[in-house]
């Protein structure tokens, strides 16, 4: 019986009534437990140990408790500074709120004080006192001045958003100088030239003039661009030995080409809708400011060309000019009497030439945003001379004698300059300025003065229409200004005496 009762306490806890605050678990003289009525004095060794354990587990548990609550603490006291912060913040905000509105009410209370009495009050003081005639006529006075500056305010507000709304058409900045114009078009000038001499030099050894594998299409191609004198050239000279008559023809035929970029409007449009354009901006620049004919042709291009498809697209206006300007070297070798299957197929020849066909595209459509967009104080355009026997588009065929003042020579010194131009093989660039009806004189802060180093009568540009003269007066009319032409680079020429030294 007894091993029952000592299992029993082993394995269940004892139910006390007292606890002592040294030992909790011992009895005290007067303590009762539950299950020690009828159990002996002592519990076993085994009992005793086992509460030893739980009761150090359970202190354990306790000190662990604590410490967790001492760690919190710090935490409690940052959250409590923080909010103190909070707070002092708040007052500061509220006594400055507060000062602000005693300020407020301190100037309403200054300036009630001011404020003139009501028209009730006035009669009154008017019965009572008599105004003085002055007072009246200063009020009079007073009051029309008052109407005159209310209407004179609402005219400057007025004319204000007028002068803004017309600042960007009497802008006279330049995003591009004449300087940086050249330079890119020296670099077209020279991307041509490259072109040119590769491919001359490529083809040489297989230009052989027995050989003709040229079709009637090569010829009406090369003869409406370069004219019929170039032509023959191409066809009964002997190129294997000195390619350079090549090499001078697909320069031609490369100013040809993307001078139609640079001579429209804007490259793209329909033919007739470019060439209104063209007039309308021709007929301004003679007649309105420079800034408003240069700002008006800018937004013009600029929304025109958003008009257009995009670049990428197959059917666009540049992608037919690379196409075209690869059929033309295509004409040009077949002619000179190309027997390499690469010269006169159009795979390869794009293949091996097609990056600089559209190098020199970019160049050419980059010169011709940066004239009709990036100049305000002048008017630039690239000029060239169209070759004998070439169209000018308009139906003539043009005919220009060698002028040394508005050309270059490329065999300047050898040969008869007293003969007519063949073709253009270089581009050349002019500046049109309009001067006012105050000053016959060009500003020179307005286009860089060490470009304009001369005055010249300028050439015709490659659609066969002459620019203005350099300072003259369009129409006689007096009520347009004077047009002021500087040629700033002679475009580079090729003779007819070219036969003679070849």
């Amino acid at each position: 019986m007894n091993s029952l009762w000592n299992f029993l306490d082993w394995f269940l806890p004892s139910v006390r009534l007292s606890d002592d605050l040294e030992d909790p678990y011992a009895l005290s003289d007067d303590g009762y437990s539950v299950l020690h009525l009828s159990s002996p004095a002592s519990s076993p060794p085994r009992t005793r140990s086992q509460r030893r354990d739980w009761t150090q587990e359970h202190d354990r548990e306790y000190e662990r408790d604590r410490e967790r609550e001492r760690d919190k603490d710090p935490q409690r006291i940052q959250t409590l500074e923080r909010d103190n912060a909070a707070l002092h913040q708040r007052i500061s905000s509220l006594e400055h709120d507060l000062q602000s509105a005693r300020q407020s009410l301190a100037t309403v209370s200054l300036l009630s004080s001011s404020i003139p009495p009501s028209p009730e009050k006035l009669i009154q003081q008017q019965v009572h006192h008599p105004q003085n005639p002055d007072l009246v006529s200063l009020r009079t006075s007073y009051d029309s001045l008052m109407s005159s500056y209310s209407v004179m305010h609402r005219t400057l507000q007025e004319r204000n958003e007028e002068v803004a709304s017309m600042k960007s058409f009497l802008s006279k900045t330049d995003e591009w100088s004449g300087a940086q114009l050249l330079q890119a078009l020296h670099d077209l000038n020279a991307e041509i030239v490259q072109l040119a001499a590769s491919v001359a030099e490529e083809f040489a050894p297989s230009l052989d003039r027995h050989v003709n594998l040229s079709r009637l299409s090569d010829h009406e191609l090369v003869t409406k661009s370069l004219g019929p004198i170039m032509t023959n050239l191409l066809e009964t000279r002997d190129h294997a030995g000195d390619p350079t008559l090549v090499q001078f023809a697909i320069q031609a035929w490369e100013v040809c080409c993307v001078g139609r970029v640079l001579d429209a409007f804007c490259f793209g449009l329909p033919e007739e809708v470019d060439r209104f354009l063209a007039g309308v901006f021709s007929r301004m620049h003679r007649a309105e400011p420079q800034p408003t004919t240069s700002r008006w042709r800018a937004l013009t291009y600029m929304h025109a060309r958003a008009s257009l498809p995009p670049s990428a697209d197959t059917s666009s206006s540049f992608h037919s000019l690379n196409e075209t300007n690869l059929r033309g070297l295509l004409a040009i070798l077949a002619i000179s009497g190309c027997t390499d299957s690469r010269g006169v197929h159009r795979d390869p020849l794009r293949t091996r030439f097609g990056g600089a066909l559209a190098r020199i595209g970019e160049r050419a459509e980059r010169i011709a945003g940066a004239v009709k967009e990036g100049v305000m104080s002048g008017v630039f355009e690239v000029t060239w001379v169209t070759g004998k026997g070439v169209s000018n588009g308009l139906g003539k065929e043009g005919e220009w004698w060698f002028d040394r003042p508005t050309m270059d020579n490329v065999y300047a010194g050898h040969g008869s300059e007293r003969c007519k131009v063949l073709c253009t093989v270089e581009f050349g660039l002019l500046c049109v300025q309009r001067v006012g009806w105050a000053s016959a004189n060009v500003n020179g802060n307005e286009v860089d003065s060490h470009v304009m180093s001369h005055e010249r009568k300028p050439v015709a540009n490659g659609n066969g229409i002459p620019s203005v003269n350099g300072s003259t007066t369009s129409n006689g009319a007096s009520t347009e200004g004077t047009l002021i032409s500087n040629l700033l680079l002679k475009p580079k020429v090729l003779l007819e005496s070219v036969s003679e030294i070849l």
